[in-house]
């Protein structure tokens, strides 16, 4: 069932192009704009509940007995304080991007009692070239087509799916790590500026750093931090954290931290080699969450014989692509039934049943209602 949305706002320019943008970015909503009082009081009385509603603080209040129908209420604010601590605050003078985030965070925030609270499954690799990004991109996508609040988190040092995603906000986890760091009671706001959402991947990004040496400064407390105050936001079902196959403490935390770990080991012997000696080398980290790791063995070009030599057998098999390797657009990573088959059982051995699956609202009436 599509999400019930609805924005009052005096501002009948602004309505309309929050309206024309939410409708861009959200297509699996159900809309409805006023810029009359009336009119909202109108739409409120009516048998069918609301899951979100922004409307000016004063109008919120008059509206009365109707809000027992409505299950997140925010209020637009100019300035801070104008709800008094009642409802949560959306800020006028943003980006239109912000104002899809605090609908976006409102809605999870809903949903957070009855489905995962910010669950972190990472994909790993020992190895350079195992389709870490495109494991993690197609599992974000699947994710967002159940209709599960999604957050792509990029921690490699080079981002290479600006491709898919464009470069809005190339620098959103240094900014984020910044503010950790610096203003730690800001961290709020600087993620409704950084974060953006992607209609096609239907889940919400954070980029990779422009330059390595941002990355690079990543320590594990900083890590920790980052993804706990993620996880505290309650917006998120399922964050997909995407590092690099690096060896550092900070990868280790980041796998210690992590509901799931998703390691890919490629059909070869280097691979697994370095799979066994990495498992060895975090001995201690091993011990404890072994139980919490599956391995996906990913498949090469030709047939293997190769012996699996790792201490539990693979969770699946992720099959080789050819076309993916001769195509220069990203898109088509999206399109192999039996790439996207072997993710979905994961997500089905989560816990993620496709019964959560939001139904498109494309055909449905959307117009500004202008009272």
């Amino acid at each position: 069932m599509a999400r019930k949305i609805v924005f009052a706002i005096p501002n009948r320019d602004y309505a309309v192009r929050l309206a024309e943008y939410l409708r861009e970015v959200e297509p699996g909503w159900d809309l409805s704009a006023f810029t009359h009082e009336p009119a909202l009081r109108h739409r409120l009385q009516q048998p069918e509940g609301v899951d979100a509603l922004i409307a000016p603080p004063e109008w919120v209040r008059r509206v009365g007995e109707p809000l027992k129908r409505v299950r997140r209420i925010g209020v637009w604010a100019e300035e801070r304080g104008v709800a008094g601590g009642e409802w949560p605050e959306v800020a006028v003078f943003q980006p239109l991007p912000g104002v899809a985030a605090a609908l976006r965070g409102m809605l999870a925030g809903a949903a957070a009692a009855g489905r995962g609270n910010g669950q972190v499954a990472t994909v790993f690799s020992a190895s350079g070239g195992a389709g870490k990004t495109v494991t993690a991109l197609n599992l974000v996508r699947l994710a967002g087509e159940r209709g599960l609040r999604a957050l792509y988190l990029n921690l490699e040092p080079l981002n290479a799916t600006f491709r898919l995603t464009g470069t809005t906000e190339p620098d959103s986890l240094s900014r984020l790590l910044y503010a950790l760091q610096a203003e730690p009671e800001r961290f709020g706001e600087q993620m409704m500026r950084s974060i953006r959402h992607h209609p096609f991947l239907r889940a919400d990004i954070v980029d990779a750093p422009e330059h390595p040496r941002e990355r690079e400064a990543m320590s594990p407390e900083l890590l920790e931090s980052l993804v706990a105050r993620l996880r505290e936001t309650g917006r998120y079902d399922l964050i997909v954290a995407d590092p690099d196959s690096g060896t550092s403490p900070w990868h280790a935390r980041l796998i210690g931290l992590s509901d799931r770990t998703v390691w890919l080991v490629p059909d070869d012997w280097q691979s697994q080699a370095k799979t066994e000696r990495l498992i060895g080398y975090w001995q201690e980290w091993w011990q404890e969450r072994a139980a919490w790791v599956q391995f996906l063995r990913c498949q090469g070009p030709g047939l293997s014989a190769l012996r699996w030599h790792l201490p539990v057998p693979p969770a699946a098999v992720l099959p080789y692509i050819p076309q993916w390797k001769a195509s220069d657009d990203p898109v088509r990573m999206f399109g192999a039934a039996s790439f996207s088959g072997a993710l979905e059982a994961l997500l089905d051995e989560w816990g993620w049943e496709t019964g959560g699956k939001g139904a498109s609202a494309d055909g449905e009436r959307r117009r500004i209602r202008n009272g």
